[in-house]
């Protein structure tokens, strides 16, 4: 199920009048009849009168996408314009404490950010997306993979002098590989596979999480080694900004743009 939590902010107890006018009007009760739609509730925190949030659930992604192009969102927008409110959204997977999540509308919904908010990831959360990257595959087992969790001041501003693609995310991955522990085979090693698979690995589970993510191979190596020291044998593979995405942020125009199976896929 997929959680989307809305924070509504006003003034003079504009946002409670929206909240009022959205079930008055029957708007509330019309997107709880749409398909997919598993909750639509609104809350009011006791010591902030100025704020309202609202709890919507939905079976999948797909059922929020319909519920984007539905007529409902039209009213909705002129009602938060009406109340000159601002809002702030959280996004989550609800799961059973065992599963991941749906992975299905994981790899959908992952999709690359190019504005962060100032908002910090929690620790667990980077714990969480860290354990993910330790249980990922690598070549005979022989984990080569060195990660550098940026979040200093001091450490992020080490990173933007190597690249200018970090887009304010409060937290930066480091993903590098040593390659005096990785297999090789002949010429060839797989220290660069690796270190990919295991990045992978902690993008997915960021987002199963409802951490924004993209994925940066934009960096001056050189920068890199020498802000960080990094060891002669540690390679800098690819840098993975997390946080939550600013508010204005339009999406990635090319997230759904796809090729279709049959360009690619050879049955043999």
């Amino acid at each position: 199920m997929l959680v989307i939590n809305i924070y509504y902010t006003g003034k003079d107890g504009s946002a409670r009048k929206f909240a009022e006018e959205m079930t008055e009007s029957g708007t509330v009760e019309l997107v709880r009849k749409e398909e997919g739609n598993f909750g639509y509730t609104y809350f009011f925190p006791k010591d902030d009168p100025e704020d309202v949030l609202l709890v919507d659930k939905w079976k999948n992604r797909a059922a929020l996408d319909r519920h984007h192009k539905s007529p409902m969102m039209e009213t909705i927008s002129k009602l938060r314009q009406k109340y000159h409110l601002s809002m702030r959204v959280e996004q989550y997977f609800e799961t059973d404490g065992k599963s991941v999540g749906d992975f299905e509308e994981v790899i959908r919904t992952r999709t690359a950010v190019r504005k962060f908010s100032d908002k910090p990831v929690s620790d667990e959360m980077i714990k969480r997306i860290l354990e993910a990257g330790r249980y990922a595959p690598t070549a005979k087992n022989m984990q080569p993979q060195e990660i550098y969790v940026l979040k200093s001041k001091e450490a992020l501003k080490k990173i933007d002098k190597a690249t200018p693609c970090r887009y304010n995310a409060p937290i930066c991955l480091l993903v590098c590989a040593d390659k005096d522990k990785t297999w090789k085979n002949g010429d060839y090693s797989t220290y660069e596979m690796d270190a990919c698979i295991v990045a992978t690995h902690m993008m997915l589970e960021a987002t199963n999480l409802g951490v924004d993510n993209i994925w940066i191979k934009y960096f001056d190596e050189s920068v890199v080694r020498k802000e960080f020291n990094l060891p002669e044998s540690v390679y800098p593979v690819c840098l993975l900004p997390l946080g939550y995405r600013a508010e204005e942020y339009a999406g990635n125009p090319l997230h759904n743009k796809r090729k279709a199976l049959a360009e690619y896929v050879h049955f043999v």
